[in-house]
């Protein structure tokens, strides 16, 4: 056996047999896919978390491509464009402590934001760079429906690197805040979306990443249940940790964030302070085609004119 791959010799040549993907690699002067992921790997890991002077997430003229679908006739005989740019020169930076807020339309690229920040997408242009371990939080992701509550704390715990000790010691913390009562102990298939939303959120803030991304998950809740993640979020602050924030409701990104990202067809329109970019989001979501003639400086790019 290849002591590297496992994979088996010829026990005559000592080589690997015919057709190994290692050889077909070396033949083509590819790097093989274990080295790609470890450069990308290497690219992205930044500085230590500890580092509190360097910035905890860089986008640098990101962009992110998908190839919209064809017909085998399309394909064939209609030359059409198809690349979908779902982000675009995105650059932004967020340091320690600070919470950002990204706000747009449905279809605005938020959650594919979300996604290269975790290293779900690799992005087609541009640099990333992430220094922290990062949890991503959105509604439906993350839990195996058909465990408990409970059992998917030790399984998110577990991901996030804790052992089954230290998930023990939080988990009085993580079912208070959750609030949910007996259905802890249910499968989680039984939730509403708001309970969902409660467990997850209680998971996330209780081990405590580097980087917390929330993607639509305080939209759902009763008020009590919001008052206190506002607060909760406020702590993490204080803790040096950052986050950013998904969101549709413009009041609630104004009271936990130090800035907001507004993205349009997968560019910035805007960014920067609070009120300054959700004042004008506000004005454009009650008559786009009127705001965009009243600042064309703005919708130029992402018209891409």
């Amino acid at each position: 056996m290849c002591p590297k791959c496992s994979k088996p010799l010829d026990l005559k040549n000592q080589t690997h047999e015919p057709g190994h993907q290692a050889d077909r690699e070396k033949e083509k002067g590819n790097p093989s896919p274990a080295r790609a992921d470890a450069d990308f790997q290497d690219s992205l890991s930044g500085s230590s978390s500890e580092d509190t002077a360097s910035p905890m997430i860089v986008f640098d003229r990101v962009g992110l491509c998908f190839q919209k679908h064809a017909s085998l006739f399309e394909l064939l005989f209609k030359k059409r464009k198809r690349d979908f740019w779902a982000l675009k020169e995105i650059s932004f930076t967020l340091h320690r402590g600070e919470t950002l807020g990204v706000i747009g339309r449905n279809g605005s690229g938020k959650s594919t934001l979300s996604l290269v920040c975790t290293r779900v997408y690799l992005p087609d242009k541009g640099r990333v760079r992430i220094n922290g371990r990062v949890q991503l939080l959105a509604l439906g992701v993350g839990f195996e429906k058909r465990l408990t509550g409970r059992e998917n704390v030790y399984i998110s715990g577990s991901l996030l690197g804790l052992d089954s000790t230290e998930i023990q010691k939080r988990m009085p913390e993580i079912e208070e805040f959750a609030d949910i009562g007996e259905f802890m102990d249910e499968p989680v298939r039984t939730y509403s979306s708001g309970m969902k939303s409660r467990l997850g959120f209680s998971i996330a803030t209780a081990i405590r990443p580097d980087i917390l991304i929330l993607d639509e998950v305080m939209a759902t809740g009763d008020k009590a249940f919001r008052d206190k993640a506002i607060e909760r979020l406020a702590n993490l602050q204080s803790l040096a940790s950052c986050a950013l924030i998904i969101s549709h409701e413009p009041g609630q990104l104004k009271k936990i964030c130090h800035k907001v990202l507004w993205l349009d067809k997968g560019r910035i329109v805007m960014q920067g302070d609070p009120a300054t970019v959700l004042t004008a989001y506000e004005k454009f979501c009650k008559n786009p085609l009127q705001w965009q003639n009243d600042h064309p400086e703005f919708f130029d790019a992402v018209m891409g004119r």
